[in-house]
């Protein structure tokens, strides 16, 4: 029977370890963590705050390929922020300083259709969205 509180106050822990994660990060922690601009290099075996600065050119490389496929291709694009944006772990920050959950800041959709869909010709299409909430 003394096992049943040692797993409860187990349990009480990780819960709770779990709510931590869901507090944005602290000033003074944050302070510590090296920021890293796009482009240059990260620190080796360390975490790092990536940083995306408004209007830089930010490379994508887009493929289609797979063993059913015969011609394979590939297509390089450049798209840019209209705001600086910081990333560290699930948060995300738009000034360095001010950090939300990624997800309650950001939203995406991606969508591929097939050659074809819906009227036997149109061409497929893969896209990628992003938008702020």
């Amino acid at each position: 029977m003394k096992l049943l509180p040692q797993t409860l106050i187990a349990a009480a822990v990780l819960s709770l370890s779990g709510c931590a994660g869901l507090m944005p990060p602290k000033t003074e922690d944050m302070a510590r963590v090296p920021v890293v601009r796009y482009g240059d290099a990260a620190p080796a075996g360390q975490e790092f705050v990536m940083f995306f600065p408004a209007g830089m050119e930010l490379p994508v490389v887009a493929t289609v390929d797979g063993t059913l496929l015969e011609q394979q291709a590939k297509a390089n694009m450049q798209v840019s922020l209209k705001r600086d944006v910081y990333i560290y772990q699930h948060w995300v920050s738009f000034d360095g300083k001010t950090w939300l959950v990624s997800r309650d800041a950001i939203d995406g959709r991606f969508e591929i259709k097939l050659p074809g869909d819906k009227d036997g010709k149109a061409p497929g299409r893969m896209s990628a969205e992003f938008n702020l909430k």
